[in-house]
């Protein structure tokens, strides 16, 4: 018969190895456990609590060259221990966690470690000191004693001296702000309750930076609340989880990535830290006076002791329990450590959910309460509403369709009808009717938002004619109509479809063939003039097509000529000032002139030739002052006489000009749009919001128009 032998040096070579700085200062938190487990084993043994602390010093942090001695007066190695310590895989502290392969994590990383350790024995106090080498044998040698210790005086100093090249060396903290970081999170438990032993920290970097630290006093003094300890978790087929939550101060996440933290123990260490910031969702938290507090929540089980690797660094559970884990405990917390607080921001929430529904009709899918109760708990702005609410808005209208397609399959195969048919068929059509219902709503909202706009546009403009600013205003309008400097058929211009020009005409809400204030140069293809009418659009009621076919260009009929072209030029409102030779009827005999009998730029950027006989017809929108309502007061009577028309003759036989006033165009808008609205539910009111903040502003208007201006862009 004969035992397994073991190759230390290939254990050892097989050992995890870090990928970040927490990994990689593994083996020296194991040194810092231990001294924790030796001076609770003590304080048992002398039943009194232990004077001294824990000592860790440290020099050239994070370098090939570091030494580290972590000293505690604690029970010492005596020979139950050291046997154990000789042991590999050792059982000794297996009721406690331990794995009994910490300590081959040292010879792992350090390229020196080596142990003095004092005892109490039958014959006194007895001195232990060896080396801890990586060899195929003889890996624990006597050393000559050199450790200095007191009269009396019992415990343990580790020393180990240089970093292995590789991963350690690599990953190993060199700030000393980083590494305090790590090391408070990793023993975050005990240091927030205060409960464990005193430990003064002496660490220096290479440069000569040092700070001295003493816990758990640098942790245990930020909380604010705490510990409080929250009802247990049951979890299903995970078992039963307790709770510890903890207020502290910003400091207390200082290093750690986020603001709030659950922190997952396996055998009293934190192996895992995550942020729960989105989770919790209120950011600001409050405790007696104290203000921006963190949250820091522990939680332990035996479900996580008896899955926590070897290394200490990760948990032999899978992904999806940890997060459901995680997700209780801050759910825990939020009900029963901050529920005040949680109440308030969760009725804030609420009030700018709602008036994001009603300004965003579109994402109405379903009651209101139901889709608020839906969003994560951290969504607080109306951009994180919409982002959290795309894709369930999408799959909700997919599943009304869905059963009403399979209400309509089943009536074709004559499947036999269910009792509740008809609530079957009336809820399926419900569902599809309160989808277009939002739709809808969400087109007349922004519909009226552009109409309310126009109106506070036309009288802002009105009452700064004549000053400096009014140019600005006006360049505004017309943007709120269509974009400036654009051609809708250039595909290079993506502008091309935001228009709003349905409302000069409902029959151009589609139109996609138009250009405003470009050069005529640019979409006409015979021309090189410098012009720019305000609008033009060619083929009326169909501008080449509508935006939709802009993917098909073959789908559209560039081969007949123009027929329809139509021309819009915008005088700001409350306009009085004319030259003595500026004529509308000059200006727009110009413009046709330059595109009769040329071509336009069609899709796909094939030309469109203008037919001779091509119909011009030509809208001046302005208010009648001065010289404009002078030239137009011998025009023809329009539209109940609140517009003007002339039919140009000779070599502009085909060319009508129509002039009405801006009032006239918001007017028709309305009208237009007011069964819209109100099927909607989104009747105007008699003073709309833009109407009152217009009033407010006329009521303080500054002076100054350069700042002046600004409330209404």
């Amino acid at each position: 018969m004969r035992s397994m032998s073991e190759n230390l040096p290939n254990r050892i070579r097989k050992l995890t190895k870090p990928g970040n700085a927490s990994q990689a200062l593994q083996p020296f938190f194991e040194a810092v456990s231990n001294a924790f487990m030796a001076i609770d084993d003590r304080q048992t043994a002398e039943k009194r609590e232990l004077p001294g602390a824990i000592v860790v010093k440290i020099t050239a942090l994070g370098n090939d060259d570091m030494v580290i001695t972590v000293r505690d007066p604690r029970i010492g190695l005596d020979d139950a221990r050291y046997d154990a310590f000789c042991t590999l895989d050792t059982d000794f502290k297996e009721e406690r966690g331990g794995k009994g392969v910490g300590r081959l994590f040292w010879l792992d990383a350090f390229r020196s470690t080596s142990v003095s350790s004092r005892y109490h024995s039958d014959d006194g106090i007895v001195r232990r000191d060896f080396r801890f080498r990586l060899t195929p044998t003889d890996q624990i040698v006597e050393i000559d004693p050199s450790v200095e210790w007191a009269d009396g005086e019992i415990g343990t100093e580790i020393r180990f001296e240089g970093l292995r090249q590789g991963p350690y060396l690599e990953k190993f903290s060199k700030q000393i702000d980083a590494f305090k970081t790590h090391f408070a999170a990793e023993f975050i438990a005990d240091f927030l309750n205060g409960g464990s032993p005193i430990i003064h920290l002496e660490v220096e970097t290479r440069s000569g930076k040092r700070e001295d630290v003493v816990y758990p006093a640098a942790v245990s003094e930020l909380v604010a609340l705490g510990p409080t300890e929250l009802t247990e978790l049951e979890i299903e087929d995970l078992g039963t989880f307790t709770v510890t939550g903890y207020l502290c101060d910003a400091k207390a996440s200082r290093g750690l990535k986020g603001k709030h933290h659950v922190h997952l123990l396996g055998n009293g260490r934190t192996v895992e830290s995550r942020k729960v910031d989105d989770l919790l969702g209120i950011n600001q938290i409050e405790h007696r006076g104290d203000s921006d507090l963190t949250l820091h929540i522990i939680v332990q089980s035996p479900f996580l002791d008896e899955r926590t690797s070897e290394s200490r660094t990760s948990f032999t559970v899978p992904e999806g329990d940890l997060d459901k884990i995680v997700k209780v405990a801050v759910a825990r917390a939020r009900e029963e450590l901050i529920a005040e607080q949680v109440t308030k921001f969760d009725l804030e929430r609420r009030a700018t959910f709602d008036e994001f529904l009603a300004a965003q009709p579109i994402f109405a899918y379903s009651s209101a309460d139901e889709i608020f109760g839906s969003l994560p708990v951290g969504t607080a702005t109306p951009e994180a509403y919409a982002r959290a609410l795309v894709v369930p808005r999408m799959r909700a209208e997919e599943n009304r369709e869905k059963r009403l397609q399979e209400v309509v399959a089943a009536v074709v195969r004559g499947d036999e009808m269910p009792g509740d048919f008809v609530n079957i068929v009336r809820n399926a059509a419900d569902g599809i009717h309160e989808n277009e219902r939002s739709s809808l709503a969400h087109h007349a909202a922004r519909r009226r938002v552009v109409l309310d706009l126009l109106d506070a546009l036309i009288r802002r403009i009105r009452e700064r004619e004549g000053k400096e600013d009014v140019y600005h205003l006006e360049k505004t309008l017309h943007s709120l109509l269509a974009p400036m400097r654009t051609v809708g058929t250039n595909p290079l211009m993506a502008e091309h479809s935001a228009h709003d020009l349905w409302i000069l005409d409902e029959r151009l809400a589609f139109t996609a063939g138009f250009a405003s204030d470009a050069l005529l140069k640019d979409y006409i293809g015979t021309s090189e003039s410098e012009d720019r009418p305000d609008i033009v659009l060619w083929d009326v009621l169909f501008g080449l097509g509508s935006i939709a076919s802009q993917g098909g260009v073959e789908e559209v009929d560039d081969i007949e000529p123009l027929s329809k072209v139509f021309i819009v030029e915008l005088k700001h409102p409350g306009r009085r000032s004319y030259a003595s030779d500026e004529r509308v009827e000059d200006q727009v005999r110009k413009y046709v002139a330059q595109i009769r009998d040329g071509s336009v730029e069609g899709f796909g950027r094939r030309n469109v030739r203008v037919s001779p006989d091509c119909q011009f017809h030509c809208t001046v929108v302005a208010d009648f002052h001065g010289r404009l309502k002078d030239e137009v007061s011998g025009w023809a009577y329009t539209l109940n006489k609140q517009g003007r028309a002339r039919r140009l003759e000779g070599d502009f036989n085909h060319v009508t000009i129509e002039a009405v006033e801006w009032d006239y165009v918001l007017k028709t808008a309305r009208e237009a749009n007011a069964a819209l609205l109100d099927a909607a539910g989104l009747q105007r009111a008699r003073r709309t919001n833009f109407e009152k903040s217009h009033e407010e502003i006329i009521g303080s208007a500054d002076p100054d128009p350069s700042t002046s201006d600004e409330a209404v862009h």
